[in-house]
């Protein structure tokens, strides 16, 4: 072989690799449109950059776990065709959507209308307590521009409670090579969910765990703080009000003024 042709060869073989590339850059698109609607943008990039994530198996990590749930939602289900039930859950979902991403948070499963986070994974997250904390703040903040688009539809107001709680957690894809997803499980996790259905509309609760490493910007309602038994939870637990994060707030407020301001 002359230096010609071997000059065509490796040109041909560089070819040969750019189209391979080419064809995996449109493989991963592809992958991205279809996945995306499915998976948070942090969960996918785990999968497409490390091949032993999508294999089954897990790990124990401190994360910190949201749980939101609408109030009164089967009675709206019932009082609403069934397009504009879809329709105005899409529209809050949408919204939620967009905060939780915005704070790191990644959500791992739409049960209904409650909504499934996780803060500081699959990603390790320093910051994972007060990103979680300041999401929720967001999010009950967020409801009055629903609820005006909600009535400017002809639809009810809607409210959510917001429970959040840090511990440890087994997380990992979980269940088989033909169908799985990224999951967690853990006494932690049913805290953080019990902890949820004690809340009232507008109202967002916290475990003593998340407030002791979410930091100083958490101002909680002084007369909200309270114990709680939840169900299948052995000994009672100590849960704080949250009414606001962030400089914005003050410390001394008048406790029903800042739940008022929390919820703009």
């Amino acid at each position: 072989m002359n230096e010609q042709q071997s000059l065509e060869r490796i040109q041909a073989l560089e070819a040969e690799n750019q189209s391979l590339r080419d064809m995996m850059d449109r493989q991963k698109v592809a992958i991205r449109s279809i996945l995306g609607s499915y998976l948070t943008d942090e969960v996918l990039e785990e999968i497409l950059s490390n091949r032993e994530k999508v294999t089954i198996g897990g790990e124990r990590r401190v994360v910190t776990m949201l749980f939101s749930d609408l109030r009164g939602s089967t009675d709206l289900s019932e009082r609403l065709s069934s397009v504009d039930f879809i329709r105005m859950l899409n529209h809050y979902l949408e919204e939620m959507i967009e905060l939780i991403n915005a704070w790191q948070g990644n959500i791992l499963e739409f049960v209904g209308d409650e909504i499934v986070v996780v803060f500081g994974a699959p990603r390790e997250n320093l910051t994972a307590s007060r990103n979680a904390v300041a999401c929720a703040v967001a999010m009950q903040r967020r409801m009055d521009a629903i609820n005006e688009w909600n009535r400017a539809k002809g639809y009810p107001d809607i409210s959510h409670g917001i429970g959040i709680h840090t511990g440890e957690a087994i997380l990992g894809t979980i269940g088989s090579s033909t169908r799985a997803k990224y999951d967690m499980i853990g006494r932690n996790v049913n805290l953080a969910a019990r902890i949820q259905t004690f809340t009232t509309g507008g109202q967002i609760l916290i475990s003593t765990e998340t407030l002791e490493t979410a930091g100083d910007s958490v101002y909680l309602n002084p007369e909200g703080e309270k114990w709680i038994t939840p169900k299948g939870i052995r000994g009672d637990v100590l849960v704080h009000d949250v009414v606001g994060f962030g400089s914005r707030f003050l410390k001394g407020w008048d406790s029903s003024r800042a739940r008022e301001f929390a919820q703009k």
